[in-house]
């Protein structure tokens, strides 16, 4: 996926611009898309609190965790790396 249009539909995410979900409904499978609506439900009633202790247990029980986040970071800006760097600086007090 081209990352401007990955961005785009983040920050739609973030700002709970429910149509753009349609867009992303067409590039998945619906099994895919039902599960990250229930994730999206699940999490957009959490604080930041409850999803960082949620991470800070997902990141010592996801074997390939720095795989992952390798795959990540050349679709990510510089602010969106800082913010990153900034988030598993404070996973590791979790």
């Amino acid at each position: 996926m081209d990352p401007k249009k990955l961005n785009e539909l983040m920050e739609a995410a973030k700002q709970g611009d429910y149509s753009k979900l349609e867009e992303v409904k067409d590039m998945v499978s619906d099994e895919d898309y039902k599960k990250a609506m229930k994730i999206f439900n699940e999490y957009s009633q959490k604080s930041e609190e409850e999803i960082l202790k949620e991470l800070g247990r997902l990141k010592k029980i996801v074997p390939n965790q720095q795989e992952m986040i390798e795959k990540m970071i050349p679709f990510l800006d510089e602010e969106q790396k800082a913010k990153l760097d900034r988030i598993l600086e404070i996973l590791d007090d979790y």
